[in-house]
């Protein structure tokens, strides 16, 4: 939450946090520029630590998530998972959005929504959705800040994310009908798999025992629906979570390759500017 709140987010007086539960901001008062979302955007990528509702009244922001590449336009909302790798951000014109950031047990009635956390989902509002959206932020403001709601912050703020939800559903309810195929399955059990195992595990054949298939099975279904090679996949994670931490400045190179189970600093060096093209020292 620190990182999130110092190092991504623009300080314009209107972040909030609950401990390390909640995190929420907007730049309704004070609309994003092209020169703010730049300063914004190079501090990525980041890895998020906390689920997180993007609320865009005006404007429009292009994300890149897992290797996505994500639009929000203005009148519509995103939803995007704990664990995920942003890598780059564009904001066009004004923006105004709503930033809540959120932990687990926050999360029922948005998971209800939105099933797979691996994914970025948007969702088109309708005009009074949006403004019923407004009341409920502007409520769970008061709610964080006023003293009087201390005995049940948490459950009142819990409450405040699944009225959020329910009026998102409203718009939704064609998206969350729609059957996954075995693909579709398989795809997200995979990215999901990675998530989870990419620091200790870069070798196929652990991820092909885990989802049970055999590993010519598993990346011709991979390849099929994403485009990329498994090992592609893992290999992106593995960059990224370096890129975050050199960026960060908290770790030196030597503790990156310890945190990411490399042999040694040299082993992860060459790995690293295999992929980028640089040494991790010069690329920090």
């Amino acid at each position: 939450m620190q990182l999130l709140n110092e190092s991504i987010l623009p300080v314009n007086g209107t972040t909030i946090t609950l401990a390390d539960k909640m995190l929420m901001m907007d730049t309704l008062s004070f609309p994003l520029s092209m020169t703010g979302a730049q300063s914004i955007v190079e501090r990525f990528p980041v890895k998020l630590t906390r689920s997180c509702l993007l609320i865009v009244e005006n404007g429009m922001v292009r994300l890149n998530v897992n290797f996505r590449d994500s639009l929000v336009t203005a009148g519509s909302c995103a939803f995007i998972g704990q664990e995920a790798i942003v890598e780059a951000v564009e904001v066009e014109g004004d923006a105004r959005v709503i930033l809540i950031m959120f932990s687990h047990n926050h999360l029922p009635a948005m998971s209800s929504i939105f099933q797979d956390a691996l994914r970025v989902f948007t969702c088109k509002l309708q005009v009074e959705h949006m403004t019923m959206l407004k009341q409920v932020y502007y409520m769970m403001r008061t709610i964080l800040q006023d003293s009087a709601f201390a005995p049940n912050r948490d459950e009142s703020a819990a409450g405040c994310l699944n009225l959020m939800a329910s009026i998102i559903g409203q718009g939704n309810g064609s998206q969350r009908a729609v059957k996954a195929s075995r693909a579709d399955e398989i795809v997200s059990r995979f990215l999901k798999c990675v998530q989870e195992n990419y620091r200790e595990h870069r070798e196929l054949g652990f991820y092909a025992d885990q989802l049970g298939l055999s590993l010519k099975y598993m990346s011709h279904v991979i390849y099929e629906k994403t485009g990329r090679h498994p090992s592609k996949w893992i290999k992106d994670y593995v960059i990224l979570e370096a890129k975050t931490m050199l960026r960060s400045g908290r770790y030196s190179i030597q503790q990156i390759a310890e945190e990411l189970h490399f042999p040694n600093q040299s082993f992860f060096g060459k790995y690293f500017k295999e992929t980028v093209g640089v040494s991790p020292k010069k690329w920090k």
